[in-house]
């Protein structure tokens, strides 16, 4: 279900303790809120962002989702979202899907291909 990235982004809460939040997702606990960036399930995103709630629906347990960043609020989120997207400008003069695959080392279609 998850591929987890080796530049996962963390805030800083999570960086703390980042196996205890790993393992909260993949075990789709509900007690604490937590917010996951993954690269698309569709071709019409450059990222996702999810609740850690929503992967208790059995939708998410047939698909395959690369993690790019993990965060303890929506703000948190979005404050990663921003800095990935720097470092992707950073590196490529641009920021697309193509690009934000292509930093995470995928290729255009990614780990599941696009649904």
């Amino acid at each position: 279900m998850f591929e987890w990235s080796s530049k996962l982004y963390m805030d800083e809460k999570v960086r703390k303790k980042p196996k205890k939040y790993k393992r909260m997702i993949q075990q789709k606990m509900l007690k604490k809120r937590c917010y996951v960036l993954t690269l698309p399930l569709n071709a019409k995103n450059c990222l996702d962002i999810y609740s850690s709630r929503e992967f208790w629906f059995r939708y998410y347990h047939e698909r395959e989702m690369k993690v790019v960043g993990i965060a303890v609020s929506m703000e948190s989120a979005k404050e990663l979202l921003c800095e990935l997207v720097q470092d992707v400008y950073r590196e490529y003069q641009d920021v697309d899907a193509g690009c934000i695959r292509r930093f995470f080392g995928e290729d255009d279609m990614g780990a599941g291909g696009w649904q």
